[in-house]
């Protein structure tokens, strides 16, 4: 199988991935040193959502002949989930949601972007289309974020605690160690998945995804 278009899709992964770590940097001054940091990490994910559309349209085509069905699915996953979380930053920056509603679309769409790394990864190691050092980080990175699906309905529980953590440190409180597990896992993802994206990307520039399936298919 062929895709015409394989630079094009490896240079958008790679700058929306190069985008995506801008944003996770922007997120860590946030708790660091505060606002305007949190608004432009909001505002970079809408760029990062839409130049990572030809990504996942692109696995979705190399992965569905060998897998119709599961590759159906994360197609699916994958663009609810990016476009889900360009909706949300969207309303959010322009004043239409508040922080607690611009979770639902955060945690669910970040939520569907792990599923979506995940299954094409599990994928790629399965028919030997990815190497297998990436493909296993795309598994690992996806777990956290496919689990945080589960909290997509509690998304004012997880306002509380990311509000109750960030008061606790300046009064020099102390919170739940596994609420700190949890995110701390999360932050891993987050800033561990442009860095898949950019990876993924260097394939596609290379052609070595497309050889890669040419030959598990031979």
């Amino acid at each position: 199988m062929s895709i015409p278009n394989s630079h094009f899709v490896g240079w958008t992964a790679i700058i929306g991935g190069v985008v995506g770590v801008i944003g996770f940097v922007s997120l860590i001054l946030l708790f660091v040193v505060g606002e305007p940091f949190g608004t432009l990490n909001d505002i970079l994910s809408i760029p990062t959502a839409f130049l990572l559309l030809p990504l996942v349209v692109a696995l979705y085509r190399l992965n569905a002949a060998e897998q119709s069905w599961l590759s159906l699915f994360a197609l699916i996953a994958g663009l609810t989930g990016f476009i889900s979380t360009a909706v949300g930053s969207v309303l959010l920056v322009s004043g239409r949601i508040d922080f607690d509603q611009s979770l639902i679309y955060g945690i669910g769409g970040f939520g569907l972007i792990g599923l979506w790394a995940l299954l094409n990864s599990v994928m790629g190691l399965s028919e030997h289309a990815l190497p297998k050092a990436l493909a296993w980080m795309g598994i690992l990175l996806g777990v956290t974020p496919t689990l945080a699906l589960l909290a997509v309905f509690r998304a004012n529980s997880v306002a509380n605690a990311l509000n109750g953590m960030a008061g606790q440190t300046a009064a020099g409180g102390q919170t739940n160690p596994m609420v700190y597990v949890l995110f701390m896992l999360g932050f891993i993802s987050y800033a561990g998945l442009p860095i898949w994206f950019i990876l993924i990307g260097r394939l596609f520039l290379s052609d070595r995804a497309l050889i890669s399936v040419t030959s598990a298919a031979g």
